[in-house]
């Protein structure tokens, strides 16, 4: 839990945002805790099972009003991250019965600004309730976890299990599976990353029996060309004027993480993203128009980025899609859904990018490693 000194400080931000907001998150933390405290209120004891108030299931609650009723491609960390915030200021609790997972309403906002709780009471249909900590009607067992990425993995597994793997469980076994879509094309192996020589290349799991082998840009040009490349979608707040702001790029790395585990643990492409391909560049300049050439003192040059529609400050590589990119990879690391992530896939042509082009980007890629 937070610092008493940090809970009154949030509180104390929460509160301005209630008089002059300047973002939306206060509003989303306040509608998912009433989305919350609407399913508690149908059960005795203040308590729900998780399940009943998924992010899935409250989406719309929370995003009515916003993005023409439609929630965003990132309401799970959206949503996510309000429930955390009500959990670190004591506002909600969980806890775990066998394989029932139960979330708590504690308390009401103390924030929120006159006759504002008897107004969400009312627009949700809620019937008022006490607040005191009553338990359920049998035992809870409590279970020490000391590991922080485990206590999160478990915490987003109760929250939302329809999109989170339980960490108490046997690892998928797809995780550990040999790669596929690279085949060889001579016999039944599997195309793997080998170093000789002259750098890096693909050979046959089946050496030496079997002798294939495919330069790095050839065998990944194909399976991009196949499988197509992504263009990630992630909300975060314009690290100038603080407003929620969607930022995208393309990010092959992930593409090989999320489908190609084994190949993207020797072959780093984490570098290739906006303002690297410009073919790529192009086709999103075309059509997002938040996306556009900008120059960059810190880089004493011009370049393709992401920009914030309402201050038009440039969202930087080194620090906004780092972030974005690091959300991404956590993600995919504790093997969370990134799929409402995706906001399309580029189908690979000599127009979207050249192979030519890709060659020549992998070339320098693999003098990096």
């Amino acid at each position: 839990m937070w610092p008493e000194a940090k809970i009154q400080s949030q509180k104390k931000y929460f509160a301005a945002q209630r008089k002059q907001p300047t973002g939306n998150f206060t509003e989303y933390v306040v509608r998912t805790y009433y989305s919350i405290y609407k399913s508690c209120s149908k059960h005795q004891s203040n308590a729900c099972p998780a399940r009943e108030v998924s992010n899935y299931r409250i989406r719309n609650i929370v995003y009515e009003g916003f993005y023409n009723n439609q929630p965003d491609h990132d309401y799970q960390s959206v949503i996510e991250n309000c429930k955390k915030h009500l959990i670190e200021m004591k506002y909600i609790h969980l806890a775990q019965q066998g394989q029932d997972d139960y979330i708590f309403v504690d308390k009401p906002l103390d924030f929120l600004l006159p006759g504002e709780h008897e107004a969400y009471l009312k627009k949700l249909g809620i019937e008022e309730r006490s607040h005191s900590k009553a338990q359920v009607p049998y035992t809870i067992q409590y279970h020490a976890i000391t590991d922080e990425d485990v206590a999160a993995a478990l915490l987003n597994h109760m929250f939302d299990p329809e999109h989170y793997d339980d960490p108490f469980e046997e690892m998928h076994p797809s995780a550990a599976a040999p790669s596929e879509n690279l085949s060889c094309e001579l016999c039944d192996g599997h195309y793997v990353v080998r170093h000789g020589t002259h750098g890096a290349f693909f050979g046959c799991s089946n050496f030496p029996r079997c002798r294939s082998t495919k330069t790095i840009e050839e065998q990944t040009y194909a399976w991009f060309k196949k499988q197509g490349i992504r263009i990630y979608e992630v909300e975060q707040p314009c690290w100038k004027c603080g407003k929620p702001i969607k930022l995208r790029s393309y990010f092959p790395h992930l593409d090989l993480l999320s489908d190609q585990p084994e190949l993207a643990q020797k072959l780093d492409l984490s570098i290739i993203r906006l303002s690297i391909v410009d073919t790529l560049d192009a086709y999103l300049s075309s059509k997002y128009q938040e996306i556009y050439s900008r120059f960059s003192k810190k880089f004493d040059g011009e370049y393709v980025a992401n920009n914030c529609p309402y201050c038009h400050s440039l969202q930087g590589s080194t620090m906004s899609l780092k972030t974005a990119y690091d959300y991404l990879t956590e993600r995919i690391r504790k093997r969370q859904s990134i799929t409402e992530h995706i906001a399309e896939k580029v189908a690979v042509t000599e127009t979207t990018l050249p192979k030519n082009d890709w060659k020549i980007i992998i070339t320098e890629v693999l003098k990096r490693q």
